[in-house]
């Protein structure tokens, strides 16, 4: 009766959510990295309105609304990942309402704006850098998703069911004024999206602990590293970091008062990070920059965005986005050969790079790092972290442990000022 159950649950969620959502993280994860990045913003009127009782469900319910396109089976879905659409709401809010935005039509909207940048962002990071680990550490990412629910419910036990929410008249205008899109939604679309996408997260939360052992052992890295705070890039923790700095830039984009340079979200692996990987093939050798206004395709050119070595020698490189979009706010760099040992590198974005809306850097942004030590020199270097070595029998932890502490073993790549190892991608 247990396995017919729990097959049920699954066959619903199945018809809840379209298949192409299966990369990227899952709908309560969303709304799991939403409430972290809470936690990291400044006391100030940001923190407060996020923090609202009345509003924490409409954050929570932007967090999942790109997902209910595809729960929908509808355009939108894609759209609304994206910054043309995040944009696009950013200038819709300022035309219908004034600074501090302190009415409660506005603080709703400026809830499900935030919600709804946080999951495109987190996207971004995670498939950019904790998916492509799972791939390289597990051997396959395609069920990650679910996988990384069942753990987070399991083991966390997150309280973000909610009902559905949508303004639909405000949505559908959002989209159809957008100089961005040219796609717009239906109003029952949009209502038909946020009730299916919650019918995915009750699914989600009834089915969770039936198939948490068979993902935990199907991808027993991913499931030991994806909530280890910021040692492990691309973890729901570490994203959270990402998501908190881009809302802070959001809330000055809504008041017109935002620079392009001001608001580099962070980078992967951080400034003055140690260890960071030598052999190209691995992907720990992607790093990655985070901006928090969308870039255009176009400006993201091999002469826009370099990669230096010693005596600020160019070493040959290619950035790219981690998917097609004409405007993201993550951008990968990744050298074209294997780099040095126990030498410092050095990434520029100079001032071609040009925004969503036109603006470009005033002057160029660097970050640099140090690669990792050769073997026969570690004495000499900071430590590197134990490699991962697949269990031969792997299994999670019992279920009457509480909640998991985290495990001191595993890649954690590039660390910083020669502490913890880090790791770029």
């Amino acid at each position: 009766m247990l396995q017919r159950r729990a097959g049920v649950l699954v066959a619903l969620l199945a018809v809840s959510l379209s298949p192409s959502t299966a990369a990227a993280n899952g709908v309560v994860s969303h709304m799991h990295i939403s409430d972290l990045a809470v936690g990291h913003l400044p006391a100030g009127e940001l923190r407060a309105l996020l923090s609202d009782p009345e509003l924490v469900d409409i954050v929570r319910a932007g967090s999942v609304f790109p997902d209910s396109g595809y729960a929908a089976d509808d355009d939108y879905g894609e759209i609304a990942h994206w910054e043309p659409f995040t944009q696009s709401y950013v200038e819709w809010i300022r035309a219908s309402f004034e600074p501090p935005y302190d009415s409660p039509e506005a603080r709703r909207h400026v809830a499900f704006l935030m919600g709804q940048a946080s999951h495109g962002l987190a996207d971004q990071v995670f498939d950019s850098l904790f998916m492509a680990r799972v791939d390289q550490f597990d051997g396959d990412s395609s069920d990650l998703d679910t996988g990384a629910e069942t753990w987070l419910l399991t083991e966390h036990d997150p309280d973000n069911q909610i009902e559905p929410y949508v303004d639909e008249v405000a949505l559908r205008d959002v989209f159809e004024g957008s100089a961005y899109i040219d796609y717009a939604p239906t109003t029952d679309q949009l209502v038909y999206g946020s009730e299916r996408i919650v019918q995915a997260i009750d699914a989600l939360y009834a089915v969770a602990t039936f198939a948490y052992e068979d993902y935990w052992v199907q991808m027993p890295w991913g499931a030991t590293h994806y909530y280890e705070a910021d040692e492990v890039p691309g973890s729901l923790p570490h994203i959270a970091t990402f998501v908190s700095a881009y809302w802070q830039a959001l809330w000055e984009r809504l008041h017109g008062r935002d620079t392009l340079a001001a608001h580099v979200l962070g980078t992967w692996p951080e400034d003055g990070a140690v260890n960071f990987e030598v052999t190209r093939e691995r992907i720990e050798t992607r790093a990655m920059v985070a901006f928090g206004h969308g870039i255009a395709a176009e400006t993201l050119t091999d002469a826009n965005v370099r990669l230096f070595g010693p005596g600020d020698e160019v070493v040959p490189s290619s950035a790219r986005f981690i998917y097609g979009s004409s405007h993201a706010n993550a951008v990968l760099v990744r050298p074209d050969g294997d780099l040095a040992y126990d030498t410092e590198y050095r990434i520029e974005v100079g001032t071609g790079l040009e925004s969503i809306d036109g603006r470009a850097l005033e002057e160029p942004f660097s970050f640099a790092f140090r690669t990792r030590c050769a073997p026969d020199a570690l004495d000499e270097c900071p430590p590197l972290p134990e490699p991962w070595e697949r269990p031969e029998d792997p299994m999670p932890p019992p279920r009457d442990a509480g909640t998991r502490p985290r495990p001191d073993a595993g890649p954690a790549d590039a660390g910083v000022d020669a502490g913890p190892a880090h790791e770029p991608d």
